[in-house]
């Protein structure tokens, strides 16, 4: 069955309702159904693989998708660039690559720093030198230069796009190596790797029935250190993970902290692929031993998540797909009797073809059935759900809408008269001024509530700004006893500052906060929502009873900024604090100086990014909430404008009428084709509604 299969039938369905109510609606009141109908037709699963360099990523990638050799997989070079695979994506080419470079912006980001988060390290640390933090950027501008040449300057800012794919376009744009930083022999491989911001490769494939972007990330690791920021940013982006573990070293503790942090947020689905199975000496002894022991230290490290665990060889999924005399070769040395005992035993048959028993092996089905499920029923499900929840809402308040327009239909049919007609204008003009007035008191209430969520998020910022540095500060002063320590030892070598404790104190920081401002939020949405619904009830009865505050985005937040410096952050300052410990007889007070000075450098912009992502985060929820309660504002402009289209089609008619009462019959024939328009909406509509009401859907919301 194709990847996505169900969310595929899902959102062919739900279209088929936004289509009708569209249609139904009316042309004044087709806009929101026209923006969910894109958001149905934009929407793609957003799947990240992750995990260590050298886990096999890209070999898993190029398996899964069943394009053997196409992501750099060779032992030297690593992927170093945010690869997305961008899979039966509408509007997309049929075939090709594009590869952003840095902006002159984001490059003197990175060559030389975040000038505000600069100016605040000076601030803090007297006497702090900035060069102390630049090596790294400016060797990499340093080998960007010699390897471009005159290109160097004309390429930032801009991108290359290509109609075609091969392994060694690639290879230019998105590997690090040896071929990379260790002199310019190769010229092809990863010429442009060190300005490239993110690469886009555009594939059509079978085997996917929904649009998907696969992720192929640098390694957790990945000792290019400039591009972390890309990297957590494109796993906060997605909403599936496949994390990649060898075989030979299947869970590290870098790996639980990644786990840990992404399971945090039940938003998130982790499918944990353990590769390279086949270089295991024993395979029917060690697979189980090695699973149970994989699931064993999860449960321990995190009770409170569950996890799709599957084990297989990216190895053995190429070489059942590749059709050359050696990958021949290779197949009939490994499908012998053990391989057949492994299938029989695991997965309970064993396929007559070669082929299907490697593939099988591999393990790259399964976890594309259980990708295939998680799209269905898990992030995918829940992302139709609030889409469903949108359109409820959307759709009620149209309905209460239209029932308000036919009452005022209806009483105009019963002033078909001299007298009446004359009444009935006044009635009308007094009619629109009482919803002028309710719009006013509306819309006071939603600037209130916006000046509220305002401070809020400011209140917020200042708040995770002070936890975050208090945390880091009270770190680095736990460092003085280790380096006393250190001292006292003899030791003359680099020390080594272990962040994964401060990266749990951050997360905690960042969860507490983000929750704490997250009920604020609702709080100020909620009100100013239940306040809205009673002043618009007055006047349209049922018009607020759709809409609600459920599926907003980032119930909870974590983000893989907070881990992405526990292990790289340990590196930087080993290499660049080592010429301290060098020196005869440390002293200690300065020496500790010298690495607070260094640590905080690191960790103030770390800080500062993760803080930032927060924030966004937070404004999203709030963007969403008001557009929610938005609803009410626009039926009730809708309203408005319905009584002055009425106006102005009827004054002269009803003044005709007034002098005239013989022009009554012509007069009520009109509203009666209105009023037979409204009631054929209203039941379009309300079958509508009856069908998302009924919907599987509905209990997501």
């Amino acid at each position: 069955m194709d990847i996505g299969a169900l969310q595929k039938t899902e959102i062919a369905s739900l279209r088929r309702i936004v289509s009708e109510i569209e249609e139904a609606a009316g042309r004044d009141s087709r806009e929101p159904f026209a923006r969910l109908l894109a958001r149905l037709d934009g929407w793609t699963a957003r799947v990240a693989v992750i995990g260590q360099v050298k886990a096999g990523k890209s070999s898993f990638l190029n398996a899964f998708i069943g394009e053997i050799g196409l992501l750099p997989s060779d032992v030297n070079p690593w992927t170093s660039v945010v690869t997305n695979l961008r899979i039966n994506l509408p509007g997309d080419p049929p075939q090709g690559a594009s590869f952003r470079f840095f902006d002159e912006r984001s490059w003197d980001e990175i060559v030389n720093g975040d000038p505000r988060v600069r100016r605040m390290a000076e601030e803090m640390l007297p006497g702090f030198d900035s060069g102390i933090l630049l090596r790294q950027a400016q060797e990499m501008k340093a080998r960007a230069q010699a390897r471009l040449g005159r290109a160097y300057a004309t390429l930032l800012g801009n991108s290359h796009t290509y109609d075609f794919l091969s392994p060694e376009l690639l290879q230019s744009y998105v590997c690090a190596g040896p071929g990379a930083d260790e002199g310019l022999g190769n010229q092809a491989l990863g010429r442009y790797a060190s300005i490239t911001r993110e690469a886009e490769v555009y594939l059509r494939l079978p085997g996917f029935a929904v649009p998907v972007v696969l992720t192929d990330t640098p390694g957790v690791n990945d000792p290019f250190l400039v591009r972390d920021e890309f990297t957590c940013r494109s796993l906060d982006r997605s909403d599936i993970f496949i994390i990649v573990l060898s075989a030979h070293q299947p869970l590290t503790e870098a790996d639980i902290a990644l786990m840990r942090m992404l399971s945090a947020e039940r938003a998130k689905n982790v499918i944990v692929f353990i590769n390279r199975i086949d270089e295991l000496e024993d395979l029917d002894e060690e697979l189980d031993g090695l699973v149970a022991d994989v699931a064993a230290r999860l449960r321990a490290a995190i009770p409170e998540a569950a996890f799709s665990i599957h084990a297989g060889s990216a190895w053995l999924a190429e070489l059942a797909q590749r059709e050359d005399a050696e990958a021949r070769s290779l197949r009939a040395g490994v499908d012998d009797a053990g391989l057949r005992r492994f299938l029989r035993d695991c997965y309970g048959e064993v396929p007559t073809g070669q082929a299907e028993r490697l593939m099988l092996a591999s393990g790259v089905g399964e976890v594309k059935q259980t990708l295939g499920s998680l799209i269905d029923l898990g992030a995918g499900y829940r992302q139709l759900a609030s889409i469903h929840e949108e359109l409820r809402s959307e759709v009620g308040a149209l309905i209460a809408l239209c029932k308000r327009e036919r009452d005022s239909v209806a009483r105009q049919v019963e002033s078909v008269s001299g007298q009446g007609a004359a009444r009935f204008l006044t009635e009308i003009r007094a009619e629109m001024a009482q919803l002028s007035d309710l719009r006013r008191r509306l819309e006071e209430r939603f600037e209130a509530m916006t000046a509220a969520t305002d401070r809020i998020l400011v209140r917020s910022a200042a708040m995770m700004q002070q936890a975050l540095e208090t945390t880091i500060r009270a770190f680095v002063e736990e460092q003085r006893a280790a380096l006393a320590g250190h001292a006292s030892g003899g030791e003359r070598g680099p020390v080594t500052v272990d962040l994964a404790a401060l990266g749990g104190h951050l997360d905690r920081d960042v969860t507490d906060t983000f929750r704490r401002t997250r009920a604020a939020v609702d709080r100020a949405l909620n009100d100013c929502l239940v306040s809205a619904a009673s002043l618009a009830g007055e006047r349209f009865e049922g018009i607020a009873e759709g809409v609600t505050l459920r599926g907003l985005p980032h119930d909870e937040f974590t983000t893989a900024l907070t881990l992405s410096r526990r292990a790289l952050t340990v590196d930087v300052i080993a290499a660049r604090g080592w010429a301290f410990w060098r020196r005869p007889g440390i002293d200690v007070p300065k020496t500790f100086e010298a690495l607070r000075r260094i640590t905080l450098a690191e960790l103030l912009p770390w800080s500062h990014k993760i803080m930032k992502t927060a924030t966004e985060a937070q404004a999203e929820r709030v963007m969403a909430g008001k557009e929610r309660i938005q609803i009410i504002l626009s039926m009730v402009d809708k309203a408005i404008a319905e009584r002055a289209q009425r106006l102005r089609s009827d004054s002269s008619v009803l003044a005709q009428l007034a002098a005239d009462p013989s022009r009554g019959a012509q007069m009520s024939h009109r509203l009666q084709s209105r009023m037979e328009v409204l009631e054929r909406r209203l039941q379009l509509l309300a079958i509508s509604d009856s069908r998302l009401s009924r919907s599987h859907l509905a209990a997501a919301a």
